[in-house]
């Protein structure tokens, strides 16, 4: 009896051996498989196994985008150069849009695209390596990305990947309100590759306001942006493709009008907005007058308020939707258009015959306009109600390459107040593009058009995924169920040992 039962517990331990090392070789082959698989399907599918779960796809590049990259023939090296060591944590950080969007470029890239960080504090040879001539003064810009084609270079800001409240931006706050990070990034290499189509000089020194907003419109065309201040000598350069006069607050001066008159005279391109706000409203723009009457439209000084219930907005009678008229209605899929404090546009009484005016923008039948002196205050005998007026006219001369110029009457096309509150897809910017495209040479130019993408909020809701969501994907699949497994094995061989 006592030799069976020796046999038996005998017979008992080997199956528990074979039943431990069975388990513990399970476990072992598990967890082998899933490293393999991880590293296979990283270097196999590789982005078809990255997801974004922002709600904007901020950290995924548009098709757009991607078609532009792959157009690049196969030798092509751009490199993108942070000149900062990379942070390991960019959750709330201005890189948050940027790091994850930069991967993708690599990835979408097909070894055409290379990013780098070098910190440019302890590696300070970055700096002559990336501009040997130092004209981009990167020293002081350490917070930025290089890019760089052949011998061509961009500094990209974090400050330019994003737009900004301008009621906050004016007090000194940053709020952000879209994210332009592909916006800037990609027309940037396309500038460096495919180099600039024309250039744009805007005059600056008649107004206090920042052209930010139109230089990154400007530079998505592939126009470059360059500033003309006003001077004693004022002179404008053989090389200009586009003047712009944006928002001036003051008059030109005679020396300005001069140069601009002779300007026009050869045939050139003119963009000028203005409106009525606390600093001009008692400005009658006499010389800017005397240039536009040569292309026979000219600036009243008077207010247009609008009667009409169906084209005030929030019930403002000088915050207005127009309406585009016709050729210039396929400017934009929206015929209705927004205007604030605007100065009416007309065609002079005795018109050139050699110039062709025509109306752009127009108010409803029922507005009206109104004198307004420096302080805010009607003019009397000044108002004019019952009639429709223009926001806008476009003129332009004969020949085949004549002289052309848009007037605008408000700066809600081209200010930075109105397109940092309304984000570069509002349908304004689309119409200002186009007449900038009448303007230049870039409608015969096929450009990108990246549209820029909301700001997620990253947070972990029902109701937006977020990258929040994506790391807790990324936890589950790739730490918590291992784990889980690993611990099912020990628990089935702790109980299938004291059976």
């Amino acid at each position: 009896m006592s030799k069976l039962v020796s046999t038996e517990n005998k017979k008992t331990d080997n199956r528990s051996d074979k039943i431990k090392l069975y388990s513990i070789g399970a476990v072992v082959i598990l967890i082998g498989i899933l490293v393999i698989v991880n590293v296979l399907f990283e270097k196999i599918l590789g982005k078809a196994l990255t997801f974004d779960f922002s709600a904007s796809l901020s950290n995924t590049l548009s098709q757009d985008t991607i078609d532009y990259l792959d157009s690049l023939p196969s030798d092509t090296k751009i490199q993108i150069t942070g000149l900062f060591e990379k942070p390991s944590n960019i959750s709330g950080t201005r890189y948050q849009y940027i790091i994850p969007l930069l991967d993708d470029y690599v990835r979408s890239g097909k070894g055409k695209i290379s990013v780098e960080y070098v910190d440019a504090k302890t590696h300070p040879n970055i700096i002559s390596q990336l501009d040997p001539t130092g004209s981009y003064d990167l020293a002081n810009n350490l917070d930025s990305f290089v890019i760089k084609y052949n011998d061509k270079i961009k500094l990209v800001s974090p400050y330019d990947c994003y737009s900004y409240d301008n009621d906050y931006l004016s007090q000194g706050y940053y709020y952000v309100v879209g994210n332009n990070t592909e916006y800037t990034f990609t027309n940037s290499m396309f500038i460096l590759t495919q180099g600039y189509s024309c250039k744009a000089y805007v005059i600056t020194g008649l107004n206090d306001d920042p052209n930010t907003s139109l230089k990154n419109i400007l530079e998505g065309m592939a126009i470059e942006y360059n500033e003309l201040a006003v001077a004693e000598n004022f002179v404008i350069p053989e090389d200009c493709d586009l003047l712009i006069l944006n928002g001036p607050d003051s008059d030109i001066s005679e020396k300005m009008l001069v140069a601009m008159t002779q300007y026009m005279k050869n045939n050139g391109k003119l963009l000028v907005s203005v409106n009525y706000n606390i600093n001009n409203t008692g400005e009658e723009f006499f010389r800017l007058n005397k240039l536009l009457n040569e292309m026979n439209i000219n600036i009243d000084p008077a207010l247009i308020t609008e009667n009409d219930p169906w084209h005030q907005l929030g019930g403002y009678t000088t915050d207005t939707s127009v309406n585009t008229v016709g050729a210039f209605v396929d400017y934009v899929q929206t015929g209705a258009l927004h205007s604030t404090f605007a100065r009416s546009v007309r065609e002079v009484d005795t018109p050139a015959p050699s110039i062709s005016v025509y109306p752009v923008l127009v108010t409803s039948e029922n507005a009206a306009t109104v004198g307004v002196d420096k302080n805010g205050n009607e003019i009397a005998g000044t108002y004019v109600s019952e009639k429709q007026f223009n926001v806008c006219m476009f003129a332009a001369g004969e020949g085949e390459d004549p002289a052309k110029a848009f007037v605008f009457g408000t700066t809600n096309f081209t200010s930075d107040e109105y397109i940092t509150s309304y984000g570069l897809n509002d349908s304004n910017v689309t119409f200002i593009k186009s007449c900038i495209r009448e303007l230049t040479s870039t409608k015969m130019v096929t450009v990108l058009d990246i549209a820029t993408k909301n700001v997620d909020n990253f947070s972990l809701t029902p109701e937006k995924a977020t990258a929040s969501a994506a790391t807790a994907i990324l936890v589950i699949f790739m730490i918590a169920i291992p784990v889980i497994l690993v611990a099912a094995g020990i628990i089935v061989y702790t109980k299938r040992k004291n059976l």
